[in-house]
């Protein structure tokens, strides 16, 4: 009987995560008794705590030839398991479940092994029994949300550790899992608490930190994220996947120096990691440093395959290409996107059109943002004296594309999604440009039905419309945006008036009058900016229209900014002027280096001042 009592005293400091004690106390107790069954199970139990399953099996073997209790031969199977003898484990397992049909801990070991059989809806059926039984066991629960992430049923699996969670609030383990499946179901906002109270329990815990760091980073709180992962860094430097975030919060915040620092240093402690090196490759293509991102991206292609890396990879370095204008390449190479987005429902299963004339209708999409929309749109034309075309746009943009002269073409339909069916092949507008050969940038500005710049007005003042942010839910988006109190020293200017371009603002208000743009969609707008003088905007859809209505547009584009702005895509005057190929009346404003906050933003700023000032002044001495 003291025996016994030592082998749980045994048992007890194991699971307390004391080894070595256990390990002393089993060890007298079979000094006393070499053939005392339970004393070479807790054997079994330190053995495979510190990983050596061949050690166990051995114990737990002996211990079952002495006395068959069934936790004995679950121990048995879990080590057999563990060692790769699937079905030797099953057997012992069966057994345990056989003898105690009610104890959840035999139906959790042949969920394992009926998982490492890939019998997935039986390894379920196994664990939601042993949830039966234990309905109050939060482990339980946790095992089966675990289960249910590694099969990919999220949402299911989210629903589980809830349950787990509600059972104990205070367990660490079960607020990490929820925020792990939280965050691989792309819920980081929602996992980032979960995270937050982890690391604060665990302050010095790297891995912790470096969860937290990741969700704070995905949830676009990118000054937070990068003090936790700096910790996490410090904790562990050798964290490959923590200095790669840490790399790419720095690149979010503009810091590209620092970003690629880091994100080289993740690529040397985790060689030949194809995500790592995209990572790096994309900072280096910002930085300018094209020969090293093209020789990385084509390692990428080389190494990977045909994976999402590979594409990921094909199609940034078409991005590339385009950038520095070598279109031929460039468009082939951007096509690899196709393995990486899916085509609108109404395009899905129909045959990819290639540019061949035929005399059915072909469906041309939208793809990306609305910006990629209206500067692709220039190629329908073109596509049109090929075939019918049924042109799917988003439904806050079509009213403004059906004023368009190319509406009005006799082989041109903008369609809604129920007119899809008629389409015998499909193809997305930004594909165009490959499909029908037609490789370098051309301007375009279309006939517009209702939008007419209005005459000239008898008031002095120059009408000037703001747009200072894109799309906040770009994970970079930081970059090409602004706060709009970057914009005050344009208060400054006399003989102005100012009109907001930008959508859902937000922040606080200027420090100038400013009329604010009304709720409407892509055809108000232009409607509105048709009345303006002159643009100035970051690189949003606004760029883009302002482009097709041949409005003087200031556009103001981050360092190192999308291919579209880039050398490849302008033209630098005699005067030093920037101009676009795709847009002749947009001048491009680039910041002359990168860095954090709107300071990069100053330079571009007093350029504007300038021009404002010189295109005010001129105004003035127009207006009797």
């Amino acid at each position: 009987m003291q025996m016994d009592t030592q082998v749980e005293s045994a048992l007890v400091l194991l699971a307390q995560g004391n080894a070595e004690q256990a390990l002393r106390l089993l060890q007298n107790c079979l000094r006393q008794n070499p053939h005392h069954a339970g004393a070479l199970h807790g054997m079994a139990c330190v053995a495979r705590a510190g990983g050596d399953n061949r050690a166990a099996v051995a114990f737990a073997a002996k211990a079952v030839q002495l006395q068959a209790e069934p936790h004995f031969h679950i121990t048995l199977g879990l080590a057999l398991l563990a060692e790769g003898q699937v079905e030797a484990a099953r057997a012992a397992i069966h057994v345990a479940v056989l003898a105690s049909p009610k104890d959840p801990r035999a139906h959790d070991a042949m969920a394992s092994v009926l998982e490492a059989q890939q019998r997935i809806a039986e390894a379920e059926r196994a664990l939601r029994t042993a949830i039966k039984l234990r309905p109050l066991e939060q482990e339980r629960h946790l095992a089966l949300a675990a289960f249910l992430s590694r099969h990919g049923q999220l949402e299911k699996a989210i629903e589980v550790s809830s349950k787990a969670l509600r059972l104990d609030t205070q367990n660490l383990f079960a607020q990490n899992l929820h925020g792990m499946i939280l965050h691989g179901a792309g819920k980081a906002a929602e996992a980032e608490p979960y995270f937050r109270i982890v690391a604060a329990e665990l302050p010095t815990s790297a891995p912790a930190l470096a969860n937290h760091g990741a969700a704070l980073f995905a949830a676009r709180s990118y000054e937070k994220a990068r003090d936790v992962l700096v910790k996490s860094a410090q904790l562990a430097p050798k964290a490959a996947e923590t200095r790669s975030n840490l790399g790419l919060v720095q690149m979010a915040l503009g810091r590209l120096q620092e970003a690629a620092q880091e994100l080289q240093a993740a690529c040397a402690l985790q060689q030949n990691d194809t995500r790592l090196m995209l990572n790096y490759a994309t900072v280096l293509a910002d930085l300018g440093e094209n020969t090293q991102a093209e020789a990385l991206f084509c390692k990428v292609e080389k190494q990977a395959g045909n994976s999402t890396d590979a594409a990921r990879a094909r199609m940034n370095r078409g991005v590339l290409y385009l950038a520095q204008g070598r279109f031929a390449e460039g468009w082939k190479l951007f096509e690899a996107r196709q393995n990486l987005i899916a085509p609108p429902t109404c395009a899905a299963g129909l045959p990819r059109w290639d540019g061949t004339p035929q005399e059915k209708p072909v469906l041309l999409y939208a793809e990306q943002g609305l910006g990629d929309v209206l500067q692709f749109l220039r190629y329908v034309a073109p596509a049109a004296q090929r075939v019918p075309v049924l042109l799917y746009v988003p439904q806050s943009i079509r009213s403004f594309v059906q004023q368009m002269d190319l509406a009005r073409l006799p082989h041109v339909t903008v369609c809604t999604s129920q007119h899809a069916p008629k389409a015998v092949a499909a193809c997305g507008l930004m594909s165009l440009p490959d499909v029908l050969g037609m490789e370098t940038p051309f301007a375009w500005r279309p006939d517009i039905a209702g939008i007419h710049k209005p005459a000239p007005s008898k008031k002095a003042a120059l009408r000037i419309g703001l747009c200072w942010a894109g799309n906040s839910t770009y994970q970079f988006d930081r970059r090409r945006s602004m706060n709009l109190q970057a914009l005050a020293p344009l208060g400054q200017l006399d003989h102005v008036e100012f009109q907001s371009l930008q959508k859902n603002e937000e922040g606080q208000p200027p420090s100038f009058p400013m009329t604010q743009l009304q709720q409407g969609d892509v055809l108000e707008t232009a409607r509105v900016m048709a009345g303006l003088d002159v643009v100035i905007t970051v690189d949003t859809m606004i760029a883009h229209l302002g482009g097709l209505l041949g409005l003087p547009v200031l556009l103001l584009d981050r360092f190192g900014g999308d291919w579209r702005w880039a050398a490849g895509s302008t033209i630098t005057q005699s005067d030093g002027e920037v101009r676009s190929l795709w847009y002749p009346s947009i001048r491009v404003i680039r910041q002359p280096q990168a860095g954090e906050g709107d300071a990069p933003w100053q330079p571009c700023i007093a350029t504007v001042v300038q021009i404002l000032q010189k295109m005010a002044e001129k105004r003035t001495d127009m207006v009797p």
